[in-house]
């Protein structure tokens, strides 16, 4: 059967977002037309329309592209991401409204983590993650609250397999990782500052899925000369009743 035009972009489409795939900091579109094999005017026009659709952005200080969170969302299957955006929006929104800072969704992929939505902070100073971003799942409050919910031998794993840090600003040791891991499991919620990003603090909680497991974390994050401990702790009793209230939500169908 002949192929179509269609088809041929989607192939090259793919061809695109693959060679992304393995570039951990991103690539443009010459380094990728070079991995791909197309010619660069292809590979630009591929990345102006994946970008359109959120497949993937570029950073505007580096001009590097880097895979979307709407690729990340077909990733975890149409159904369920869409179902988890779709709950977590409007609870995203109250929270940031009552707390006044970044709230953000993250979710791990593979041994890493990555934010797929969040809502600006009212304040005119105030964090601004860089969505579609892979951080290492053993760094920030976000990651080790995922990592915490994994078994033991899988954590070992994950934590044998970093090196300096990539990155993250301020990586913890195993030792430290492990006694906040511990902590976590302990207290329900993580907390994290001048580490992943620096000058930034962010306190997590859990959004879990009918089986208890967590499908993602919720964040709250801010500049850390503003948003410090105690005002963390000030904000974790709200961000724990939205957790709680979309991970009702999420677990309510087969999906989850």
């Amino acid at each position: 059967m002949e192929r179509t035009s269609a088809d041929n972009s989607i192939g090259k489409a793919v061809s695109v977002l693959n060679a992304l795939r393995g570039a951990e900091n991103g690539a443009g579109a010459r380094a990728l037309a070079s991995t791909t094999g197309l010619p660069r005017s292809t590979v630009q026009r591929l990345l102006a329309s994946l970008g359109a659709s959120g497949m993937v952005i570029q950073d505007e200080a580096t001009q590097q592209y880097r895979i979307g969170p709407q690729a990340l969302i077909i990733g975890l299957g149409y159904n369920a991401g869409s179902v988890l955006l779709a709950v977590a929006r409007p609870h995203m929104v109250s929270l940031r409204d009552e707390i006044g800072e970044t709230v953000g969704l993250s979710v791990a992929v593979g041994d890493s983590r990555i934010f797929i939505d969040e809502v600006q902070s009212t304040f005119e100073l105030r964090f601004a993650s860089e969505m579609g971003r892979l951080y290492p799942l053993w760094s920030g409050a976000n990651g080790r609250l995922l990592l915490s919910d994994l078994a033991d031998v899988e954590i070992e794993r994950v934590l044998d397999s970093f090196s300096d840090g990539g990155p993250v600003h301020r990586p913890l040791s195993a030792q430290e990782t492990w006694e906040q891991i511990r902590r976590i499991r302990r207290d329900g919620y993580a907390m994290a500052s001048d580490e992943a990003i620096a000058d930034v603090s962010s306190v997590s909680t859990p959004v879990r899925d009918a089986h208890g497991r967590i499908t993602a974390a919720l964040s709250a994050s801010g500049p850390s000369e503003r948003f410090t401990e105690e005002r963390m702790n000030a904000c974790l009793g709200p961000l724990r009743a939205a957790s709680e209230a979309i991970s009702s939500r999420v677990g309510r169908g087969p999906q989850y």
